[in-house]
């Protein structure tokens, strides 16, 4: 029996050195690309929104989150490919008995005797070999199936990474938006409050330019101002710790902006071709990718579940050994096993209705594929027509802005020559301020229309600033 144990250790040699000769014929798989070492900065250092969008691809958790799931989905196609591998295990028990334990054997068809298993001890040494020879195409197509859902996987890291550098944009424009409400909602109250004070003293004096009427106006929109500026305060503080959280810094690091006000826009001449952006869109986005993976890993499905009715074919080898300290009869038990197993369906419902699902679903994920392209198209379309619109209203609040300040200036002058009464003055600070902020809101949806945009179309090599 040590001859056929040397023979099975043998086979068993071949096999891995066949499939170890197989690999490296057929060469290793590149491995997957590495970020790049995430980008080192002082502490007091002054950040721009392109750098905030470099450093959230390395610092955010949800994109740490999309890659260990690619990473997953990779373990799952190796264990798919270890299908092929072949089986060894070894086994060893060490069997106590404390009273005497019998069997009956029929002696030549004439006679019952008990065959006593009586020993202190009992050793039993076993080894297993296995090796699938066919799946009829099973295993080939599973293989297939990990292999597009792990590209599916890492394409979901740039779609979560489209997704960050819009929110980490969209945070940085709110904080500058905020500051620079707060900036003019603190020029407007500052006027007004120069304007009260200047009424105050002209109505102390007996003047007719001023009555306390128009102290008591300026009052009254002084505070309503400082209500204003409170909810811009917190709503820049609000956002400020949204950025850090998009970023993926922690709330003990500093983050000190090089910028806290919103950049001018672009000019007409470089605004937006709906047409391109369709196009350039449709061409990159990682969810067109995706989709169309996923309609391939359906009809992939179809044929694993055409598969299920073709025979699987196995070898399995096992050799046991049993011994003791005292075998009354038998001494020693020793064997070898050698099958070849065909397990071939004959009759299984469940797997001609394992064929209709997956038939069903195939033709479901053909359905939608074409809605999500058609949804794309769609988004892309609105959100250049979109960014259109806001950049036509940022120059129109633009000339807005400059009218209501020539028309400040304007009151200011007009009651130093006594030609308006006060509340003009008033009114004068307060179209000003209006314009500044309106002006200021259309800048914040012309560059979150852009940031809107750029994601929509999946551009990730676009500047911010």
């Amino acid at each position: 029996m040590s001859r056929i144990w040397r023979l099975l250790v043998m086979v068993i040699l071949g096999d891995c050195l066949a499939l170890a000769c197989g690999c490296a014929s057929a060469g290793k798989p590149p491995l997957d690309p590495q970020l790049p070492p995430a980008p080192q900065y002082p502490p007091d250092h002054r950040y721009t929104l392109d750098e905030l969008i470099e450093l959230s691809v390395h610092r955010n958790a949800s994109l740490d989150v999309a890659r260990y799931e690619a990473l997953a989905a990779k373990g799952l196609v190796d264990s798919v490919k270890s299908l092929w591998l072949p089986r060894l295990h070894y086994g060893f028990a060490l069997l106590f008995y404390d009273n005497d334990l019998n069997y009956k054997v029929r002696a030549f068809d004439l006679v019952s005797i008990n065959v006593p298993i009586t020993a202190a001890y009992n050793v039993e040494n076993s080894a297993i070999f296995a090796q699938i020879i066919s799946t009829g195409g099973k295993r080939t197509s599973g293989l297939k199936q990990a292999k597009m859902y792990e590209a599916i996987q890492k394409i979901q890291v740039l779609v979560q990474q489209d997704a960050v550098a819009f929110d980490v944009a969209n945070y940085y424009y709110l904080v500058c938006l905020a500051s620079d409400v707060d900036a003019a909602i603190e020029d407007a109250t500052r006027r007004i409050r120069v304007f009260q004070q200047v009424s105050v003293d002209l109505n102390e004096r007996g003047s007719l330019r001023a009555n306390n009427l128009d102290a008591m106006e300026a009052e009254f929109i002084a505070l309503q101002l400082e209500q204003l500026r409170i909810v811009a305060q917190a709503g820049r503080q609000q956002a400020y710790e949204a950025l850090k959280q998009a970023v993926g810094l922690t709330r003990n690091e500093p983050l000190v902006l090089k910028q806290i006000s919103l950049p001018p826009p672009v000019t007409y001449q470089e605004a937006v071709s709906v047409s391109a952006a369709i196009v350039k869109g449709f061409l990159h986005r990682p969810e067109n990718q995706q989709v169309d993976l996923f309609a391939h890993l359906r009809g992939e499905q179809v044929k694993f579940a055409k598969a299920a009715f073709a025979p699987n074919v196995a070898f399995a080898g096992t050799y046991t050994n049993s011994q003791g300290n005292k075998y009354n009869i038998l001494g020693q038990i020793e064997g070898f096993i050698a099958s070849l197993i065909v397990d071939a369906p004959v009759y299984e419902p469940a797997t001609r209705a394992g064929l209709l699902q997956a038939l069903g679903l195939e033709q479901a994920s053909l359905a939608f594929q074409r809605q999500i392209e058609e949804l794309i198209t769609l988004e892309i379309e609105v959100t250049a027509i979109d960014a259109q619109k806001a950049l036509a209203i940022a120059f129109k609040t633009a000339r807005a802005k400059q009218i209501a300040a020539q028309h400040d200036q304007a009151s200011r002058q007009a009651y130093s020559r006594d030609l308006i009464p006060a509340s003009g003055v008033v009114i004068g600070i307060i179209f000003d301020t209006l314009a500044r902020l309106q002006h200021l809101q259309a800048l914040y949806g012309y560059h979150n229309a852009r940031a809107r945009l750029n994601r929509v179309t999946a551009d990730r090599n676009a500047h911010y600033e």
